[in-house]
């Protein structure tokens, strides 16, 4: 079962990459041709959701989130991905409810 998790993640996370990169490319073009300041906080959202994936797979790929045998200083801190999703989060917020 554990084996099923872990290909799950394999799949997902580059899946999650690339429909983030690509909402990323069409919001910012997007924002380009309007300068509406609503799709620029929907673009740095889709930005920050690239990133966290990104910090996923050096996390994982590398082992950094579970390995015991690394120093702390190289450990991805679980806190930064809360914070990424905090930050995602308001800024759709922010984007939705802006005048």
């Amino acid at each position: 079962m554990e084996d099923i998790e872990y290909m799950l993640q394999d799949i997902l996370i580059p899946c999650i990459m690339i429909l983030a990169f690509v909402l990323v490319i069409i919001a910012g073009k997007s924002y380009g041709r309007s300068r509406n300041e609503k799709i620029l906080l929907i673009t740095i959202a889709f930005a920050s959701f690239f990133i966290k994936g990104l910090v996923l797979s050096i996390g994982l790929f590398a082992g950094m989130l579970s390995s015991d045998s690394l120093p702390p200083s190289f450990v991805i801190p679980f806190d930064l991905l809360l914070f990424l999703d905090f930050l995602i989060l308001l800024l759709l917020y922010f984007a939705v409810f802006k005048k």
